[in-house]
């Protein structure tokens, strides 16, 4: 059954078209959705840590505002002159001078303790000589309290600061003289070889906690370093201790997210600047992953429904296609059975299938007009062929008048008539081979000396010239009859029109190693302004393309080069500033055997 199918998609262009379709389609609904599922977790959790860290970052100003005026306060206490006086007390005897300045401490600095924070338990003094003074605001302190049973005492000499301690405290009693225990924080520091020592009730603090709400079931802590919880946004977890794979997670760490694989949190922590603490939200992942799993399922749903809906409306579509280029196929089989190219397919529609139909109708008479043009131009090859033969008879004919020429000058003892029409001869054969367009430069400078040993003849020494090309270059290649047209233009511009006698140099020079500069200089009057200008104009033209050939000579050699060597070759036309006369330089690129 499977092989069936595939032999039948692969002879059916429609069913080619639905599965191409349909496999571009899965792939691009899966790619999106996966990318879609992947880039909706990352963002989500992105912006639950995003928020969470901005939950956090407010609790931690609010925690460390809090910690900030406690600890403002305690240092405002200290450093009162009040409390100076009474650590130098060193009688055990009450004196109406310590009466007042208890007084003052209280009224200066307590009463307005107690008023602004109501949740300071209590402060208490330690002198160096040993007394204690103990003021407290809500609850009691036993009678027999002294600072000096705390775990912390023995410790004191080490705090430099304002030292932050936390813990449950039982040295408080209610009204009924009933031991209480109530999470304190305690502020401690040594002060003037005494003590000073502040309670302060955990539940102002607590409350900021309890506004922390990120999930339905994730927690706030704010915890110290050994891991003691001193803030929970459940209330009975104070002072207990954090799970230990949290506390060694965040340790060493200012602030952060971490994805806790082991019991799948996302745990995301802060560091209060003034305690040290850190504060912790604890978020279950499963909670963050119900959004991300209502994305995918919707997803899924979505990505299936177009799915089922594109593979229907791409057969209809492939059935409206494939329907008229299997006419087409049809069209083009009967073309090739019977070879009636006057027969057209037949066009609907104005899509591409329109156009590849129009277009082979027009490619059908193209072929038709094709066949009747093959048979005229056989016509015109058999003329033209005829046409050849009788122009080889021809220049045979001309040669053999020359060699008649040649040999009734040797008879008649004329040998300079001889020594022209051989000349003569040897040019054109040199020009009227067509096989080889291109020559070496010894064969090129072979045909200029045959064209100025007639010039000679004609012009006597009214014309002179020197030849100056390094033996080496020789063997250059180079397009034929290219030097002979420069001399020609020399001598008539320079000699025929003047009247004067003319002297022309040939140089040939390497350049860089890879390019063959030709010179053709004379003493003539040289290049008028218009003819510079039209020179320039028609060397600028071929090498934009665009060139229209006019005339013969040096527009002639211009359209030749350009021709033959594309943007390889360049001339320039000039006139000598100093010693007059027109100047040619041409400049092909350096190819063939060269001698060394």
């Amino acid at each position: 059954m499977f092989t069936y199918m595939v032999k039948s998609v692969k002879r059916s262009l429609k069913w080619k078209l639905i599965s191409i379709i349909v496999t571009i389609l899965i792939f691009t609904v899966s790619t999106i959705g996966i990318s879609s599922y992947i880039q909706t977790k990352s963002s989500v959790r992105q912006d639950i840590d995003h928020l969470s860290m901005q939950v956090l970052k407010q609790a931690n100003m609010n925690l460390n505002r809090y910690y900030s005026e406690y600890e403002l306060a305690f240092l405002m206490i200290s450093n009162s002159l009040e409390i100076r006086d009474w650590m130098r007390i060193s009688s055990p005897i009450v004196s109406s001078e310590q009466i007042r300045n208890y007084e003052r401490i209280k009224e200066n600095y307590l009463n307005r303790l107690f008023l602004q924070y109501p949740e300071v338990l209590s402060v208490s003094l330690y002198n160096p000589s040993g007394f204690e003074q103990h003021f407290v605001n809500t609850f009691a302190l036993p009678l027999n309290y002294t600072i000096k049973n705390e775990p912390y005492f023995s410790k004191s000499g080490n705090f430099e600061k304002v030292k932050f301690i936390t813990g449950i405290s039982e040295n408080y009693v209610d009204a009924t003289n009933q031991k209480m225990k109530i999470p304190v924080l305690t502020l401690f520091k040594q002060l003037y070889n005494g003590y000073l020592k502040i309670d302060i009730s955990l539940t102002a603090s607590q409350k900021v906690m309890d506004q922390i709400n990120i999930t339905n079931s994730g927690v706030a802590v704010v915890m110290d370093e050994s891991g003691t919880i001193i803030h929970h946004s459940h209330a009975d977890e104070v002072m207990g201790h954090l799970d230990d794979h949290i506390v060694q997670t965040v340790k060493g760490q200012q602030e952060g997210s971490i994805f806790d694989k082991s019991g799948k949190e996302l745990i995301i922590f802060q560091t209060i600047q003034m305690t040290g603490w850190k504060i912790v939200a604890i978020l279950p992942y499963q909670e963050i992953a119900k959004s991300i799993n209502y994305t995918r399922n919707v997803t899924i749903v979505i990505a299936i429904s177009a799915l089922i809906i594109s593979v229907l409306l791409t057969y209809f579509a492939s059935s409206s296609v494939t329907r008229r280029i299997l006419g087409l196929r049809r069209m083009m089989k009967a073309m090739q059975l019977t070879s009636r190219f006057h027969s057209r397919a037949d066009v609907e529609g104005s899509d591409e299938v329109a156009d590849l139909s129009t277009s082979f109708n027009n490619l059908l008479g193209h072929l038709e007009q094709s066949i009747h043009d093959h048979a005229e131009t056989r016509v015109l090859q058999h003329r033209a062929v005829i046409s050849a033969l009788q122009s080889q008879i021809n220049a045979h004919f001309l040669y053999n008048t020359l060699e008649t020429i040649n040999s009734m000058a040797v008879i008649a003892k004329q040998s300079h008539i001889g020594s022209v029409a051989v000349t003569l001869s040897n040019m054109l054969r040199y020009t009227s081979d067509y096989k080889n367009v291109q020559v070496i430069l010894k064969e090129e400078i072979r045909h200029l000396e045959n064209y100025l040993s007639i010039m000679k003849v004609r012009f006597k020494d009214e014309v002179t010239y020197d030849i100056a090309i390094p033996e080496e270059l020789l063997q250059a290649a180079c397009t034929k009859a290219l030097l002979q047209p420069l001399v020609e233009n020399s001598i008539k511009h320079a000699r025929e029109t003047t009247g004067e006698p003319v002297h022309i140099r040939i140089i040939g020079e390497a350049l860089d190693g890879d390019k063959l500069k030709l010179t053709v200089a004379d003493n003539g009057p040289g290049f008028t302004a218009d003819t510079l200008t039209r020179l320039t104009r028609e060397q600028a033209d071929s090498h934009a393309h665009t060139y229209h050939f006019k005339q013969v000579g040096l527009s002639n050699l211009i359209y030749r080069l350009h021709m033959f060597y594309l943007a390889e070759a360049d001339i320039m036309f000039s006139n000598d500033p100093v010693r007059g006369g027109a100047v040619v330089e041409v400049f092909l690129p350096l190819q063939g055997k060269l001698e060394k």
